[in-house]
């Protein structure tokens, strides 16, 4: 039982990337019709109503509140508005001055080296042999993956600024993982995700209110309309909510590392939803990533220094 325990982070985080992966094609198809910002902001907009129902709903069930200290009620915040703003719409807007091969590369793969610069220098890691070793095998095979599919990998004065930003995004990522992953053990996932859902809603919802008209919306699709339902209810709600439960045990720079796992499960759903071909390099690339996330995952000296010292207090 305790074996099964100590797996199901791990399950969760495959599901979550396994979502996610699909999205990227959802999105590509979803992508045609709708403005980046305009869609992000009436993702999060939708969904609120229906989180705050959820949240309220299990604060009844388990008698547990909803209040939040003032010092978290503001770092969930914020931590929405980075993720709104500062993640999912400048990864919109980086990809419009560079690629998404570059995107791959430096806006998610980047993630997990600068949750290791971060963490080691707020001393909650320890590198590890297996760190060493896994950090570099996992970022090589994503470059493999992405070069190998096609998809443009390429780095030059061109592609500048938007490599730059999507750097920006990487270190945002990092900063968003650390933070959360100091509220998921305090407060409950559902109020959690409702406050940050909340903060990017109202800082995207005067865009949503500008741009959006009659006729903007009836220029939309019934696919289009699946797209934003699909990123919305499956993506969101269940990704994010499986993704900090997931978060809370295994902490910031594992959690970080199943992002590798993304061109994987991008390229599989690309294969099957838009017919996009895997090439022998990707097949291997995406070997690399799984025998990194197998070293990576199956550290267990990697602990918190922090962790680590209550133990010892209690021991002792």
């Amino acid at each position: 039982m305790s074996n099964n325990k100590h797996l199901l982070p791990h399950l969760g985080f495959l599901a979550v990337y396994l979502l996610w992966g699909i999205n990227i094609s959802s999105m590509k198809i979803g992508g045609q019709e709708w403005d980046p910002v305009m869609f992000n902001g009436l993702r999060y907009a939708c969904i609120v109503p229906m989180l705050w129902l959820m949240a309220y709903m299990y604060s009844r069930r388990s008698g547990i509140s909803l209040r939040m200290e003032k010092k978290d009620l503001g770092l969930i915040l914020f931590l929405g508005v980075l993720s709104a703003v500062g993640m999912e719409v400048m990864l919109s807007y980086a990809l419009q001055f560079s690629n998404a091969a570059n995107g791959s590369v430096l806006g998610r793969g980047f993630m997990p080296v600068l949750t290791v610069i971060i963490a080691l220098a707020l001393r909650e890691i320890r590198v590890t042999p297996r760190i060493l070793i896994g950090l570099p095998l996992a970022f090589a095979s994503v470059i493999v993956i992405v070069a190998g599919g096609g998809g443009g990998l390429h780095f030059g004065g061109d592609t500048l600024r938007g490599d730059l930003l999507l750097l920006l995004r990487s270190l945002f990522g990092a900063i968003y993982l650390i933070l959360m992953s100091r509220l998921t053990s305090r407060y409950p996932l559902m109020l959690l995700i409702a406050w940050e859902m909340s903060a990017g809603a109202a800082v995207l919802l005067p865009y949503v209110l500008w741009k959006g008209d009659a006729a903007f919306y009836a220029d939309i699709s019934a696919t289009g309309w699946t797209s934003l339902a699909y990123t919305a209810l499956l993506a969101t709600v269940v990704g994010f909510t499986l993704h900090n439960w997931s978060l809370a045990r295994l902490g910031p720079f594992k959690a970080s590392f199943y992002g590798y796992i993304l061109p994987i499960t991008a390229a599989v759903s690309g294969y099957y939803l838009l017919k996009e071909s895997i090439t022998v390099y990707q097949v291997l690339g995406g070997i690399g990533v799984l025998a990194a996330m197998y070293l990576v995952q199956r550290d267990r000296q990697q602990k918190s220094v922090q962790t680590a010292s209550r133990e010892a207090g209690r021991e002792a």
